[in-house]
C-alpha cells in the first residue's frame, strides 16, 4: 500500500496527462487523508470556473469520491503534529507536510506528482513515486 497525495488524486480525476500511470498506482492500492477529497474538490471548482471542465462532469466526478470507499482514507488530525514540525523545519504547508507524515508514521512510499513536496520527502527519508 502506498501514500497517495492530492495533487496525484487531482491528475487522475480531472484526466489531466499522466493520469493512467496514477490510475495504476490506485489499484494497486493506496491510502490518503481525508482533507485530499476537499483539495480534490477545490481543484475541479477551479477548473469549472476557468471553463477547463464543465459543471457536469465535476459532479459526477464528487459523487463517485463520496460514493463507497476505493480509497483507504486516514483522519489528517492524526498526523498533525508530526506534519507541523515538518512544516516548519521545511518551510511547506501544512497541507503538503501532511502526506509526508503520513508516509512517513505508515512507513509507505509517498505517491505525488509535487516535485517541491517529493524532494523534502525524501529529505525526511520517505520513499517517493514521482508522477509528473
Amino acid at each position: 500500500m502506498r501514500v497517495i497525495d492530492s495533487s496525484s488524486l487531482v491528475k487522475f480525476f480531472s484526466r489531466e496527462e499522466g493520469w493512467d500511470r496514477v490510475e495504476e498506482v490506485i489499484l494497486e492500492g493506496v491510502m490518503s487523508l481525508d482533507l485530499s477529497f476537499k483539495e480534490v474538490v477545490n481543484a475541479l471548482w477551479k477548473k469549472v470556473l476557468n471553463e477547463e471542465m464543465k459543471a457536469k462532469d465535476a459532479e459526477e466526478i464528487i459523487e463517485g469520491l463520496t460514493g463507497p470507499e476505493v480509497i483507504k482514507t486516514l483522519n489528517q488530525n492524526d498526523y498533525m503534529l508530526g506534519a507541523f514540525k515538518i512544516a516548519v523545519e521545511n518551510k511547506i504547508t501544512i497541507y503538503d507536510a501532511l502526506f509526508i507524515e503520513l508516509a512517513k508514521s505508515t512507513n509507505n512510499d509517498l505517491v505525488t506528482s509535487d516535485s517541491k513536496q517529493a524532494e523534502i520527502a525524501r529529505k525526511e527519508g520517505v520513499k517517493i513515486k514521482i508522477l509528473l
